[in-house]
């Protein structure tokens, strides 16, 4: 397997780094690595160039294997943002605008540019004051690029860039548009809610925007969705939609109200996603074969679902402490994994084996990065600042479920796979065997498994002395094993000795000896407790119920009154009956 496969680039406090891949690990060369306060990095989409944001410029590199070479520094200090086309011909670069006050004249600086990868030359700029959605989206060609200004989605020529748009949407009240991937791409626009009316996603064929006339082929509106995300399958033939609001009516849900819709690109299929368990969508995301995606939803533990591009079931893959999906390249592997608040654990299936159930489960806690490698062999996980500012790295994982590698940096912010030029490379029938495990991975299993192990042979704690070792304790005390069991000795009442048997104390001379009375058979403290426990489990079952039912009996008052209940308190009464009968057969 080529190392550029799975090679790895890192931006730290004080360092930034290009690592090769199985079997070496190392150090890519040309990278001096010591570019303190570095903002970020950016590979481009083929994978050919890897772009850096310092605080005196922007430098382009040429990326090989094992090698990086410096093609350009551009003068653009102080950028905090990177993008690169589909092909890497241009990059975007975004600073923090500037505001310029001349008298009464007010004007801000233009702080969104775009450049030339090959001559590094600056081709345009723009003025965008808002980091979300400043830069352009291209088509897959990079014929055409596409931004929205104000009230109108505008569509360039990349190559004419300050020439101005060659096609334009004007409409009122654009929120949000997501360009689609395909041969013939669509453009999905989002139009909120607005004075009552409801919210609505349109589609556009790109090619209509270039006309004087543009119009949609499909439509889809819906009330609670003050925001919404969009996401295209690899085609371009099917879009999935969530939308969200920010506060949900119901009271239900702090985080809001979403639900989950399908379009067609063609106008020909729209509908929502039923969704069986109440809750967020935590995630969804299309299968890299664009004919299915899957769905994690649902108050913790969520469901995981698998539906077909036509929204028919396809598996349910049980209910997990998980929020994020990712898929491998080839769509062969996907992980479902549980992080922010969650324990960092991810899950490996196989899709033509999910009967099989997860194919391995790896501890990856305090993640906060997760990726696939191009050749779908490997799994990156980074746990990185600023959400943990403690032992910061990347840990890389084999599909099987192996550490195969580990490397840690202090206040590392970021980590990404390099992307690879083309289709990804087939993935083989059998999921392949784990490569050796690299230096760092192998000292870090030892460690688990050493701690992991008892340390010891078991010390009872009469041996746990300085100075006595467990085999002088059972030595001394098999040594005085032939004395009698306290419980094996014979009783002899006081006074008794030689034999003799005690007197009743002021009995007359010649009385009988007292005869001692059995014993009443003793209660175990065993079965003591098993009692206590049940009836202190009893009383605090009827107390619950009968906590219950005045509740229940408060609710109907309140409704007899005329007062209008939410959906959970009339749920409650419903259940006045089922509580009655438990109650009486707890003999309340």
């Amino acid at each position: 397997m080529a190392e550029s496969a799975v090679q790895w680039a890192y931006r730290a406090q004080k360092r930034l780094g290009v690592h090769a891949g199985v079997p070496s690990f190392n150090e890519a060369d040309g990278f001096d690595g010591a570019h303190q306060g570095a903002r970020m990095l950016e590979y481009s989409p083929n994978g050919a160039l890897l772009a850096v944001a310092l605080e005196q410029g922007v430098r382009i590199y040429e990326v090989q294997d094992t090698s990086l070479h410096l093609r350009h520094e551009l003068p653009v200090a102080k950028t905090i943002e990177l993008s690169f086309s589909p092909l890497g011909t241009y990059l975007s670069t975004w600073e923090r605008p500037v505001k310029h006050e001349e008298g009464t004249q007010v004007s801000w600086s233009k702080n969104l540019r775009v450049w030339d990868t090959q001559s590094g030359a600056q081709i345009a700029e723009f003025e965008r004051r808002q980091l979300d959605g400043c830069f352009f989206q291209f088509t897959a060609d990079e014929a055409h690029c596409v931004r929205l200004a104000g009230s109108e989605l505008q569509v360039y020529a990349p190559a004419q860039l300050a020439a101005g748009p060659v096609g334009r949407l004007r409409a009122e009240n654009i929120g949000t548009f997501q360009l689609g991937p395909g041969a013939k791409p669509s453009v999905a626009v989002f139009f909120p809610e607005k004075k009552g009316a409801p919210a609505f996603v349109k589609i556009f064929p790109l090619s209509a925007l270039l006309t004087a006339s543009p119009a949609h082929v499909a439509q889809k509106s819906f009330f609670k969705a003050d925001k919404v995300t969009f996401k295209w399958n690899a085609t371009g033939t099917s879009l999935l939609l969530m939308t969200a609001t920010d506060h949900d009516q119901t009271g239900k849900s702090y985080y809001g109200e979403t639900n989950l819709y399908m379009l067609s690109a063609r106008g020909d299929f729209d509908c929502r996603v039923s969704l069986d368990k109440e809750g967020p969508i935590h995630d969804f995301a299309w299968n890299p074969n664009a004919r299915e995606f899957l769905v994690l939803y649902g108050y913790m533990p969520a469901k995981a679902v698998i539906f077909s591009y036509r929204v028919n079931l396809i598996a349910e893959l049980g209910t997990q402490p998980r929020n994020l999906i990712a898929f491998n390249p080839q769509g062969r592997l996907f992980c479902l994994a549980g992080f922010g608040n969650l324990a960092g654990t991810v899950d490996i299936w196989d899709r033509e084996n999910l009967g099989a159930g997860k194919r391995a489960t790896l501890d990856a806690s305090n993640s906060t990065a997760l990726q696939w490698s191009p050749d779908g062999h490997f799994l990156l996980t980074g746990t990185l600042s600023p959400r943990l500012r403690v032992e910061n790295g990347v840990k890389v994982w084999h599909c099987s479920g192996a550490l195969v590698h580990v490397f840690m940096v202090d206040e590392m912010y970021q980590v990404v796979f390099r992307p690879a030029a083309g289709a990804p490379p087939a993935f083989p029938a059998a999921i392949p065997a784990a490569p050796a495990p690299s230096a760092a991975a192998a000292e870090l299993i030892a460690k688990k498994t050493a701690s992991a192990r008892p340390t010891g042979a078991y010390r009872p704690p009469g041996a746990r002395s300085a100075g006595t070792s467990t085999s002088d304790y059972l030595r001394r005390h098999e040594d005085l094993g032939a004395a009698p069991a306290p419980s094996q000795a014979k009783y002899t009442p006081p006074g008794g000795a030689k034999g003799r048997r005690g007197k009743v104390p002021g009995a007359p001379p010649g009385a009988p000896p007292a005869a001692k009375p059995a014993p009443k058979p003793a209660m175990g403290a065993a079965d003591v407790s098993a009692q206590s426990a049940e009836a202190q489990t009893t009383e605090k079952r009827l107390r619950n119920l009968t906590k219950k039912l005045k509740a229940i009996e408060q609710l109907k008052e309140r409704r007899d009154q005329g007062e209008t209940l939410e959906q959970t308190q009339l749920q409650k009464i419903e259940t006045e009956q089922e509580i009655r009968s438990e109650l009486a057969s707890l003999g309340g």
